[in-house]
């Protein structure tokens, strides 16, 4: 019924768009979250007896039929058992290959809001980078869909996005919360040295305690991000921009 996965040593999705990860950390928030009983991935029935997916080994299925027909169904499990292979039946992304991956990803899907803001705010207010915060985790959010480990609907699934210069950063983010001042001088030099014309450099902060520092290839080009920028973010009074992944 599927193709065969690829390892976990392969790039699970489409072509990445261009990230340099420069600096990652792991707070290890603690989840209090109550348990969840599996349910059919297709019906969300909840079952006894639940089979699993052979593939991934974490979806759940009622019936034969009902595993046939959600694999077919459009962002079916055709689409994702291989990224929730990649997350596991914990729900934890496990290497640091997996994590940046699913870093990108996400970029991948938000590039072209973010990085027009990103731009006309830097016109604005001179250089400076995308703080890219979620109330997900990364293995959450890195899910084609809103539905976990146990079948159940996660949610809205969103990003808040505030474009930051570093001087910001440090009177205002790291006052707040010192956990951040560890990527001070890395975030320092990386918002000194990128091209305004060709990259953007971004700070990602998950609910799991996650937090990645990276510089990021500007999709579309600069004077498409202006253009664009200007038309749709220069009337605006909203001090952040907020996407819910599943829209985007």
């Amino acid at each position: 019924m599927a193709a065969a996965i690829p390892s976990a040593e392969e790039t699970i999705g489409p072509p990445l768009p261009a990230v340099d990860w420069i600096q990652t950390s792991e707070l290890g928030y603690l989840e209090n979250r109550p348990k969840q009983q599996p349910v059919c991935f297709y019906c969300r029935k909840a079952e006894d007896n639940l089979s699993k997916c052979s593939k991934c080994g974490v979806a759940s299925y009622c019936s034969r039929d009902h595993q046939v027909a959600d694999w077919k169904a459009g962002m079916g499990h055709k689409h994702c058992c291989k990224y929730y292979k990649r997350a596991g039946l914990d729900m934890t992304l496990k290497t640091e290959k997996d994590r940046s991956d699913a870093r990108t990803e996400l970029f991948g899907r938000i590039r072209f809001y973010v990085c027009p803001y990103a731009v006309h705010r830097q016109v604005e207010l001179g250089k400076g980078f995308l703080f890219v915060q979620s109330e997900c985790t990364l293995a959450e959010i890195s899910l084609p869909k809103p539905q976990n480990a146990t079948g159940h609907h996660m949610g809205m699934r969103s990003v808040l996005i505030h474009f930051l210069t570093v001087g910001e950063f440090d009177s205002e983010v790291c006052r707040d919360d010192f956990e951040l001042a560890e990527f001070r001088s890395r975030l320092h030099d990386a918002v000194d040295q990128y091209d305004k014309k060709t990259q953007v450099a971004l700070l990602m902060r998950f609910r799991c305690g996650h937090l990645a520092l990276g510089l990021a290839a500007l999709v579309p080009d600069y004077g498409i991000c202006k253009s664009l920028g200007k038309d749709y973010y220069s009337n605006s009074t909203a001090g952040a921009l907020q996407l819910n992944i599943d829209d985007v």
